[in-house]
């Protein structure tokens, strides 16, 4: 069957034909190529072995910007070969001096090792030198990381977490590598919003720091999905001068678009329609908006369709790395016909050929949709993408006004090179790399001093009492008490008897969905949390067969200590400040499966959780509240 003869079976079929509510055909695009005549013998040969013939426009654009010692920003769509352009200017480099080093720079695990098969299935096409890469990460054993670190390759593959906790916190290691870096490859690096990006921001600057000391400059080559400010926020990212490419060159296949408005449940809905895609043949992947649904549409599905059982899998952050590889491994052969993820199967991890994708829930931003909908419909494939809306107000927008999503132009990525929080975590990591002088004023532009002080004050720092200031760590490696993506310790799930460890989860999630009694799903099955250890950072389970899940009941209460600055906007006034924010799960819904009945509610006795944050909120002036009341 043809993706346009199943759009048509959709439309008839008894339960997902009436919650149609608007189909599109995106017309497929042709590719642009571009001439590039300054690559080496050897790197023309390696490529005519891969049977590339001619490069997109995009990269031979990116190509002559790099080979002018420029940092670049690509911001193309999915699947639009932006990794051939560092990886051919990273050979290039080493085919001229093979002393080079480049560090890449990953945010998934997933992603280092899939970009690593590609990079090497190049290195073995060029013949005249050996070029070697490794992987440095959390799974690498303690063996391997010596060996490593004896022997640095010309490429280090590696993620934001290492780069911060375990090669700038031990530099002295990896003399070497900071001394001869010439490039530093970050991809995907529209994941650097928010939280994460401030903390990314500071990492960097502690590496650009630390390579001054070595004495190198390193070119940095960044990856991004289509975002609305690229030239921005890749200047606020690295903090230098950067070049744009932004225009892709690559095909694309035709798309199918639906949008479905279900009366039933969304996400039992998406469950029944997963199982109808991978019945007619078409491999299928579902995004979802947390790991709880994730979890249960995996359940549902292998309960409506036992026989797939064995060809589908759930993917999502927590599972433990030798899980993770299976499942990668089993997509990218064609074993699995579908998959169940978060947004940990968003990014360029190489899932084989798909033909349908599932968004169960409008995924957030228009940026995320399309990045989720390009994961399908490679090589030339036509592909279809099917937006399940959900009863919340963006979800039912969309449905009322479909062309609107079509029109939007992408969100800008924004993050916060100075928040106060973020700073004062990472001056003390850069303190024990190297003491604290007045002239790092040019990595940290803004309130320098005044952080230093108040890091002082609370004996985080320590200041040398005679001659110029430098300022001192005042514990050994304070990396270790700096999370860069959640807040809080990470927990460990073992199986209650045999004590193996199933999964991780982030202390929010260890509350709210590894209570004492809540259903723990993994990959279609169930565990019974028997108990939470708060001071080991354990949960206990074992496996059941119980017919309900549980969701968590909590109350958050968002205290404003300071306000900062202030500004109308329209008829409201928009302000900043310092926010403190207590969350407190009170207890726990048993609810039925399949039907999601509600059961019972169970109460708990958990301590809250208490952060401090910067933040913005409106305020409504009265008589408007009162008009809408009125």
């Amino acid at each position: 069957m043809k993706l346009a003869e199943y759009v048509n079976s959709i439309k008839e079929h008894p339960e997902f034909g009436p919650a149609t509510v608007h189909y599109r055909h995106i017309p497929p695009v042709d590719a642009e190529y571009a001439d590039y005549t300054h690559l080496e013998a050897e790197t023309i040969e390696a490529l005519n072995r891969l049977g590339i013939k001619k490069l997109f426009k995009h990269q031979a654009e990116a190509l002559r910007f790099i080979k002018e010692g420029q940092n670049v920003l690509i911001s193309t769509p999915t699947a639009s070969g932006k990794s051939l352009i560092y990886n051919i200017s990273v050979i290039e480099a080493l085919l001229r001096n093979k002393n080079k080093k480049s560090l890449y720079v990953f945010p998934l695990k997933a992603l280092e090792q899939d970009q690593l098969k590609s990079l090497n299935t190049m290195i073995k096409n060029v013949k005249s030198r050996k070029i070697s890469a490794r992987i440095y990460d959390g799974d690498t054993s303690a063996y391997k990381r010596k060996q490593i670190r004896t022997n640095i390759p010309q490429i280090l593959v590696t993620n934001p977490d290492m780069l911060h906790s375990a090669i700038l916190a031990y530099h002295q290691n990896w003399e070497e590598l900071f001394k001869s870096l010439s490039f530093v490859i970050l991809d995907e690096v529209h994941t650097y919003r928010g939280i994460f990006g401030s903390h990314m921001n500071q990492i960097l600057r502690r590496l650009k720091r630390l390579c001054r000391y070595y004495g190198s400059t390193p070119q940095f080559i960044l990856l991004s999905a289509t975002v609305s400010n690229p030239e921005e926020f890749g200047q606020t990212l690295i903090e230098e001068d950067i070049q744009v490419v932004s225009t892709s060159g690559s095909p694309r296949s035709g798309q199918h678009f639906l949008f479905l408005n279900p009366v039933s449940s969304p996400n039992f809905s998406a469950a029944k329609l997963f199982v109808n895609c991978v019945r007619s043949g078409f491999r299928t992947i579902a995004f979802t908006q947390s790991r709880k649904i994730t979890e249960l549409i995996h359940l549902w599905v292998s309960q409506l369709s036992p026989a797939l059982q064995s060809k589908i899998s759930s993917y999502r952050a927590g599972f433990m790395p030798e899980e993770r590889r299976i499942i990668e491994r089993k997509l990218a052969t064609g074993e699995l016909l579908g998959v169940v993820s978060t947004s940990a199967l968003e990014m360029g991890i190489d899932i084989g050929y798909l033909d349908i994708c599932l968004l169960v829930g409008y995924p957030g931003t228009i940026m995320n949709t399309w990045q989720r909908g390009g994961r399908v419909g490679r090589s030339g494939r036509e592909s279809m993408i099917i937006l399940i809306a959900k009863p919340d107000s963006l979800d039912q927008y969309f449905m009322r006004h479909p062309d609107d999503l079509f029109g939007r132009s992408f969100e800008a990525a924004v993050l916060d090179p100075n928040n106060p929080y973020v700073v004062e975590e990472h001056l003390p990591c850069a303190a024990d790399e190297s003491p604290l002088t007045l002239d790092d004023a040019q990595y940290w532009p803004k309130e320098f001093e005044e952080h230093l002080d108040k890091l002082e004050v609370e004996g985080s720092l320590r200041r040398t009492a005679e001659g110029e200031p430098a300022w001192f760590a005042s514990k050994p490696r304070p990396h270790r008490h700096v999370n860069i993506r959640t807040t809080g310790q990470t927990y460990t799930i073992f199986e209650k008897g045999t004590g193996q460890a199933i999964g991780t989860v982030d202390s929010v999630r260890a509350f709210t969905e590894c209570h004492p009694g809540a259903i723990y799903l993994h990959r279609a099955r169930q565990y019974l949390v028997d108990h939470l250890d708060l001071d080991k950072h354990d949960i206990i389970v074992q496996e059941c067969d119980l017919k309900y899940f549980t969701r968590a009941q909590t109350e958050k209460e968002t205290e404003i200590i300071q306000t900062i600055r202030s500004r109308p906007r329209a008829q409201f006034i928009v302000k900043e400040g310092k926010l403190k924010v207590t969350e407190k799960v009170t207890g726990y819904e048993k609810r039925a499966l399949p039907g999601q009945e509600l059961l019972g509610v169970h109460s708990l006795d958990l301590p809250p959780q208490i952060f401090e944050t910067i933040g913005f909120w409106i305020e409504i002036e009265t008589q408007i509240k009162r008009a809408i009341e009125e």
